[in-house]
């Protein structure tokens, strides 16, 4: 079936963004081979802030928007980014780059969750919460696999940070209904620069007293032009072309990526349980999108929104 241009170019905008997604993993791992978690998590923050203002400066006008999309700022910088990427990144520090990946598949569920206990249009059928099941039991099935690897107390630890990560981001998503703001890049800009000032206090300036390996620099810097600003447009451009419905599905394709990613080039191991963990993973979230009243962020492809 021949796809017309429009389709065409959603799908490219859909795999850049989850490369971007996918790719931050383990430039990440490769940070922190010279830096501490709080320093890496800001540099990501400050340099894709910067870009980003570099962009927002030539297609932004005025300012009065800044009075009505605070809340939304406030609250896509601190629960959609500082916090979430803060957990994720102390999580990285003991668990591998794909692993880590594959953890946030857990945000829909979460969403889904979480939108049923609060909103009144977004209740679960049985068929969702049979989605919820199958999709985390695809997550159980790749931490299990690895038990035998290094299952340890300080796993377990990472482990946990990275799923209060997904339950951030997903309280993010569905408070985008709530907080719909009206101009979307300058709020992606503004909640960057806000995240970069909260986190100012976690840079440990003892990394900066050595020599910092050059690969590490280019890890720094494409984590935050690549990872976040670029993921950022990407993410903006495709929710004006495509519906939340397609947007989402880039929760599938990031710990595809991520997962790639790590084996590739940092040699990190696969199991034969991950491609059928993977499927679990996809055919619930598949499940809990079809079997909702509707998408805990449908309207202006949000769902993806926080946290790219």
């Amino acid at each position: 079936m021949k796809l017309d241009r429009s389709t065409g170019s959603s799908i490219v905008l859909l795999v850049i963004f989850a490369l971007c997604r996918g790719s931050a993993y383990s430039l990440t791992t490769v940070a922190f081979t010279a830096m501490s978690s709080g320093t890496v998590v800001f540099l990501r923050f400050a340099i894709g802030a910067l870009a980003l203002l570099g962009w927002a400066a030539f297609s932004v006008r005025g300012y009065r928007w800044i009075f009505r999309d605070w809340k939304p700022i406030l609250v896509f910088a601190v629960i959609g980014n500082s916090l979430p990427f803060g957990l994720m990144t102390l999580g990285q520090e003991t668990v591998p780059s794909g692993l880590a990946s594959v953890m946030m598949a857990l945000t829909p569920m979460f969403s889904a969750i979480i939108a049923h206990l609060c909103l009144q249009d977004e209740k679960l059928t049985s068929r969702a919460v049979a989605g919820l099941a199958i999709g985390f039991a695809g997550v159980f099935a790749i931490v299990y696999a690895r038990g035998k690897v290094n299952l340890d107390a300080a796993m377990i630890y990472g482990l946990g940070a990275l799923t209060l990560a997904a339950l951030c981001i997903a309280v993010t998503i569905v408070s985008v209904r709530f907080f719909r703001p009206t101009n979307e890049l300058g709020t992606a800009t503004l909640s960057l620069v806000v995240a970069s000032i909260t986190l100012v206090p976690f840079v440990h300036i003892s990394d900066f007293d050595k020599p910092i390996p050059l690969n590490v620099i280019y890890s720094c810097i494409a984590l935050g032009v690549i990872g976040t600003t670029l993921g950022w447009l990407s993410l903006l451009t495709l929710s004006k072309r495509a519906s939340a419905a397609f947007s989402s599905t880039v929760n599938y394709l990031i710990p595809i990526v991520g997962m790639a990613i790590g084996a590739i080039f940092l040699k990190e191991q696969l199991f034969w349980t991950d491609a059928l963990a993977l499927a679990l993973i996809i055919g619930g979230t598949t499940l809990v999108k079809s079997g909702g009243a509707r998408s805990a962020s449908a309207g202006h492809g949000a769902e993806a929104m926080p946290g790219s």
